[in-house]
């Protein structure tokens, strides 16, 4: 049986799992940053998109910007640390596709999928829900800086409006399935809230 490096990211991966809070304290801090941010933009757009309703719009704006900033360092800190990218290895490595089929065939038997930084139908979901966000927001973000006159980027603000158009009622059905899977999660009394537990984790 070969023997994993220490810094292979499925070696540090199972020794994330094996500690008593599977997430550091800075990946807590950035996940409530991205959880107030999206959530915050979504309503907003959803409002805008289907309700006319654009009386936010100045804040959407700021948040966007705010989330912009965000998400960057998210990706720093991701990209950055070994816990980091074994959170990304679990999210994206193609190798996890047993897992994830494994964890919908429990579904279908009434079990739920682990929580957590674990491969499986539920990293593959918060994965693709942060690409998406990612895509929306960075898109977004250039678009408004075209029409600010910050820069000039010949089909930016088309490539923007159109991400934020598709991409925010998609992103609003991820966003949905993941809080009625993580409230589903609290109700069977599954250890899921240490996400937010700021007083735990290095």
């Amino acid at each position: 049986m070969a023997v994993l490096s220490p810094s292979h990211p499925a070696a540090q991966l199972r020794s994330a799992q094996r500690e008593p809070s599977a997430y550091p304290r800075w990946a807590k801090v950035l996940h409530l940053g991205l959880v107030l941010g999206v959530t915050f933009e979504l309503y907003n757009s959803l409002a805008a998109l289907w309700f006319a309703d654009f009386q936010w719009f100045p804040l959407h704006v700021a948040a966007g910007i705010f989330l912009t900033v965000w998400l960057a360092l998210s990706w720093a800190f991701y990209l950055g640390s070994a816990w980091g990218r074994a959170l990304l290895w679990s999210w994206f490595f193609p190798a996890h596709l047993p897992a994830i089929f494994r964890d919908l065939r429990a579904l279908l038997t009434g079990r739920l999928p682990a929580a957590g930084p674990v491969p499986g139908l539920s990293s593959l979901w918060q994965g693709v829900f942060f690409l998406g966000v990612s895509f929306v927001t960075f898109t977004g973000f250039a678009a408004w800086l075209v029409l600010e006159g910050y820069i000039t980027w010949p089909g930016a603000t088309h490539l923007g409006l159109r991400a934020m158009r598709l991409g925010t009622p998609l992103l609003a059905y991820l966003w949905f399935g993941h809080v009625f899977m993580a409230l589903f999660h609290a109700l069977r009394r599954q250890p899921l809230w240490g996400i937010f537990a700021f007083w735990r984790g290095a």
